[in-house]
C-alpha cells in the first residue's frame, strides 16, 4: 500500500496500486501476428482453455502500413488490417501523407493474424489511453503507467496457451511442417482493441530494439540526483557491449567446457520463452559436467580403466556420480543446490517422459531451475575465470528481458482470463 508521509514521499509502494482492481470488465479483441502462416482461409474458431471458450478470428489478408522506416519493432506502424488505397485510410493518415510528401509510407504483408475475443479491466483500459505520451509525463505518472503496461503485457501473455491450443489443433489436422507452439519471443507484439481504439503491448523489450542500446557515462547516483531535481539527463555516450572488438578474434577460438553449450542454450531458451526446453538443457549441462569431473577424479585416484568402468556402471545413476565426485574431491555441494538440482531432474523427467509442458504462468519455476542450475554448473566446473564471465555484468545482460512476466498473476477461469495484483 502507498502510505503518504508528511514530506510527500510515500513510505511504501507496490506496482499496480494505482489500478482499480475491482473495476468492471470490458470486452476487447487481442490481435497477434504469428511468425508463420496457417494454410487456411479466413475463418472463426472456438478454442476451449480453462473451461472457457475463446472465439478466435483467423485472418490471412492483413497488412501493416509503416511510416518513415520499416522496422522490426513496429514502432512506426500507423495502420493494420486489409490493404487500403490512400483515399480509404483514416483522415488523420491521409492528412499526414498530404502534408509530409517526402516521408515514405511502406506496406508490409502480415503472416497469419489472430484476433482473440477476451476482456480487460476497464480502469486499465481508460488509463492506458495516454501511454504513448509517457515521455512527457511527471515521474509519478510514468511510474503508474508502468503498472498499466505490465497489466496489458500479462493480459496478452495469458493468451499464449490459447494461441498454442489453436496451433496444436491445426498441426494435428494439417501436419504442416512449419508451424510450432509459440513463446513470448515468437509473438512479442500485441494489440488490445476496443471499438475503434487500440493499445500496443510488447512482451519482450529486446524485440523492440531497432538499434543497439547505449550505456550511460554518468554514474547512477548522479543520474538519480538529476531525476530527483527534475534536470534533463545527458545523452548516453558509452557503447553497450560485452566484449572488446580487438578481443573477439582471440575468444572465438575458445573451446567450450563440457556441457557449456547446453548451459548457454538453457539461458537462451529461458529468455525466448521455451521454459520446458530450458529445463531440459540445464539438466543435460549438469549431467555432462558431472560426468567430466567425476571421470577425472576417478582416473586420478584409480586409473583410466577404472574411470571408464565407473562411467559405464553409473550410466543411469547420476546421484552416485555426484556422491563419488564429492568423496574423491573433498568438496561438498550445498544442500540447497543439491535439492534444486534433483528437483530440476524430476521436472525434466515429467517433460521428457510424460509430455509435461511448462506454461507461461509457471515461468518462475523454470527460472529457478535455470539459475540454480547455472550456479551448480559453476560449482562442479570450479573455474574462477569462467565463473567471472558468467556471473559478472549480470545487470547489463538483463537489459531487454521480459521483466513483466509474472508480476501480476493470471489464470483462465470459466468466465475468462483474470489478472490479479496478488497471487491466488
Amino acid at each position: 500500500m502507498n502510505n503518504q508521509q508528511q514530506d510527500g514521499i510515500p513510505s511504501s509502494y507496490a506496482v499496480g496500486q494505482e489500478i482499480d482492481w475491482a473495476a468492471p470488465w470490458v470486452e476487447v479483441n487481442l490481435w497477434v501476428e504469428l511468425p508463420f502462416w496457417l494454410m487456411v482461409g479466413d475463418t472463426v474458431v472456438s478454442i476451449e482453455v480453462g473451461e472457457h471458450n475463446f472465439e478466435i478470428a483467423v485472418h490471412e489478408n492483413y497488412f501493416e502500413l509503416h511510416v518513415g522506416v520499416l522496422s522490426d519493432s513496429k514502432q512506426n506502424v500507423v495502420y493494420r488490417g486489409p490493404f487500403k488505397r490512400n483515399d480509404d485510410l483514416s483522415e488523420e493518415i491521409q492528412t499526414f501523407i498530404k502534408t509530409q510528401p517526402t516521408v515514405p509510407f511502406m506496406w508490409r504483408k502480415s503472416k497469419t493474424v489472430l484476433k482473440i475475443k477476451s476482456r480487460c479491466n476497464e480502469d486499465v483500459w481508460n488509463k492506458a489511453q495516454g501511454q504513448d505520451k509517457v515521455d512527457t509525463m511527471p515521474i509519478a505518472d510514468m511510474t503508474a503507467m508502468n503498472g498499466i503496461r505490465f497489466y496489458l503485457a500479462e493480459l496478452c501473455r495469458a493468451h499464449i496457451p490459447v494461441v498454442n491450443k489453436l496451433v496444436q489443433g491445426y498441426r494435428l489436422a494439417a501436419y504442416d511442417y512449419f508451424p510450432y507452439e509459440a513463446s513470448p519471443w515468437d509473438v512479442p507484439f500485441w494489440l488490445v482493441e476496443r471499438d475503434t481504439k487500440s493499445l500496443r503491448s510488447r512482451l519482450v523489450p529486446y524485440r523492440e530494439w531497432d538499434f543497439k542500446p547505449k550505456g550511460f557515462a554518468t554514474p547512477f547516483a548522479e543520474i538519480l540526483k538529476k531525476v530527483q531535481a527534475g534536470e534533463k539527463l545527458d545523452p548516453p555516450t558509452l557503447p553497450y557491449k560485452f566484449i572488446e572488438e580487438g578481443d573477439l578474434q582471440n575468444r572465438i577460438s575458445l573451446a567450450p567446457a563440457p556441457g557449456e553449450l547446453e548451459l548457454l542454450d538453457s539461458l537462451n531458451l529461458m529468455e525466448r520463452g521455451d521454459y520446458s526446453g530450458a529445463v531440459r538443457r540445464i539438466t543435460t549441462a549438469l549431467e555432462v559436467v558431472v560426468e567430466n569431473v567425476v571421470s577425472k577424479a576417478v582416473e586420478l585416484a584409480e586409473g583410466k580403466k577404472s574411470a571408464a568402468k565407473f562411467l559405464k556402471d553409473t550410466e543411469t545413476n547420476f546421484r552416485r556420480r555426484v556422491e563419488t565426485y564429492e568423496k574423491l574431491s573433498g568438496r561438498t555441494l550445498s544442500d540447497a543446490l543439491r535439492k534444486e538440482m534433483f528437483a530440476t531432474r524430476n521436472l525434466r523427467h515429467g517433460i521428457v517422459h510424460k509430455g509435461y509442458r511448462i506454461a507461461p504462468s509457471e515461468r518462475g519455476r523454470a527460472q529457478r531451475a535455470v539459475d540454480t542450475g547455472r550456479w551448480t554448473y559453476n560449482w562442479f566446473e570450479n573455474n574462477k575465470e569462467r565463473f567471472d564471465v558468467r556471473e559478472k555484468k549480470i545487470a547489463f545482460r538483463g537489459l531487454g528481458r521480459d521483466i513483466a512476466a509474472g508480476i501480476f498473476p493470471t489464470k483462465i477461469t470459466p468466465d475468462g482470463v483474470v489478472v490479479s495484483m496478488f497471487p491466488y
